[in-house]
């Protein structure tokens, strides 16, 4: 059979299922476990001279602030969150120039600067889908699925995640994401 009758027939079917919560989960468990391919990012090693820079960055992104750096010399120079409140962290009047102005794209790299941008929305909700997604069978991974499709899913999602024994999980995850996702930005220009 070509791709596209199979493909017809298999849609046919979830048509039929459409409505069982339970045979629709049993389809979702079988794809997991079966066909889909282990997304699994290999483990990044930080350089040690690196590793209090990115753990001060993941904490900026934390609380909600974008974080300029000095590349040359591996140091934080502001953080500015989306209100333009901006933290000063330079110790030099080097980086002090009031023409600095600030481009919308996730990073920029002039000279031996680079910014890096708070998480949009949908990868901060990407984040909590795929630690649901992480959760073994149980009745928190469905109220957390099932917060993320509803209106308002950051706060029905942390709603329920703080008030569950996974929350240290929780918050151990999407600091490993956000530790990947700077350590991405940072090899991408270069920085070790």
């Amino acid at each position: 059979m070509s791709a596209n009758i199979l493909l017809n027939e298999i849609l046919a079917m979830l048509h039929q299922v459409k409505d069982s919560e339970e045979d629709l989960e049993k389809i979702h468990n079988f794809l997991l476990e079966n066909i889909m391919e282990d997304e699994d990012e290999p483990e990044v090693t930080i350089p040690e001279k690196y590793k209090e820079l990115v753990s001060d960055i993941v904490d900026n992104l934390e609380s909600g602030f974008s974080t300029k750096i000095d590349a040359e010399k591996a140091v934080i120079i502001s953080a500015v969150n989306e209100y333009g409140f901006t933290v000063d962290l330079s110790e030099e009047d080097e980086y002090k120039d009031e023409n600095d102005t600030d481009e919308d794209e996730e990073t920029e790299n002039f000279g031996s600067f680079i910014n890096i941008e708070r998480l949009e929305s949908f990868e901060s909700f990407e984040i909590m889908e795929n630690f649901a997604n992480s959760l073994d069978a149980s009745p928190l991974k469905k109220q957390l699925l099932n917060a993320l499709l509803q209106k308002k899913p950051f706060a029905n999602f942390n709603a329920i995640i703080h008030n569950s024994p996974d929350k240290t999980n929780w918050f151990n995850f999407k600091r490993k994401a956000l530790e990947q996702h700077v350590v991405g930005i940072l090899t991408a220009n270069s920085l070790w």
